[in-house]
């Protein structure tokens, strides 16, 4: 392992291909960044409010902050690389492009999830590798390519998610703010019954303007994102404690009929809600 300071240390954490099985998953925050690629097996990944069934070739960027946790098959095999770095490390490389925000990334898609496939993940991880290597070592010269390495691979982020980044500066700021208040009333009442009228009381908007600004910024409406919450939600909830019941678990989310909660689980997951439950243990 890379114990060397010269002069400071490049990483918070980092592993590289690490096979260690994880029999507690637990949800974990933190102030660093974290850059996750995925190399092989079963692996579902709970981000926020999301569920990512992952794929050999997997990569997350993540501002650290959102709650997180792997849920893995102790029977498989789990193989995983990620950093962890402090966001303050990349204003003092000397050697960083000057007309580049490489946190920028970070900043704009705060969590991030991309499908590497073909040349891209034979470039990913041919980097990785090349990383692991120089960090390996403990002089001064493997130390700086080594810098000149984590830049290359920041570089190597910023182009996947240029396009991605594009399309959340094309919306007016004023549209994105209204969204996002949107988006918090949600998560902060998601359990609860929720009405357009709340929305309309609370952000002092039109509640037919709010609905049609969200389906145009979003692709979907208020109550379809709302249902989706709930959904995953409540797939994590099977994944962190099986033993709770089908009903249980929809009341907890904000379904106060068992029926309603199943219909919409299987449209959205495709299978019920019990067969799910059954299906990760």
């Amino acid at each position: 392992m890379y114990t060397a300071s010269y002069p400071y240390p490049l990483f918070n954490g980092f592993v590289y291909r690490n096979n260690r099985p994880i029999n507690q998953p637990a949800f974990h925050s933190h102030s660093q960044y974290e850059i996750y690629y995925f190399h092989s097996g079963k692996c579902s990944y709970l981000l926020g409010d999301k569920v990512i069934d992952l794929v050999p070739g997997d990569f997350i960027l993540m501002n650290g902050m959102t709650p997180h946790c792997p849920r893995t098959d102790l029977n498989v095999e789990y193989v995983r690389s990620n950093f962890l770095f402090d966001p303050s490390f990349i204003q003092i490389l000397e050697e960083k492009p000057r007309n580049i925000n490489l946190l920028k990334p970070f900043q704009v898609l705060r969590n991030h999830h991309l499908r590497l496939d073909g040349e891209r993940k034979t470039e990913m991880e041919q980097l990785l590798e090349r990383i692991n290597n120089l960090y390996r070592k403990n002089d001064l010269f493997s130390y700086h390519k080594l810098r000149l390495a984590f830049i290359e691979l920041l570089l190597l982020i910023y182009e996947m998610c240029q396009e991605e980044m594009a399309k959340q500066e094309e919306l007016p700021q004023e549209k994105e703010r209204t969204v996002q208040n949107i988006l918090s009333f949600i998560e902060s009442r998601y359990t609860e019954s929720i009405h357009l009228e709340q929305l309309e009381a609370e952000l002092h908007m039109s509640k037919y303007y709010l609905a049609r600004l969200f389906r145009e910024v979003t692709g979907q409406t208020i109550f379809t994102y709302l249902y989706q919450r709930r959904i995953n939600q409540a797939k994590m909830l099977f994944m962190l404690d099986q033993g709770q019941s089908v009903t249980q678990v929809g009341y907890l989310v904000g379904f106060k009929h068992p029926a309603h909660f199943s219909r919409l689980f299987k449209q959205q997951v495709g299978m019920t809600p019990d067969q799910y439950r059954k299906s990760i243990k």
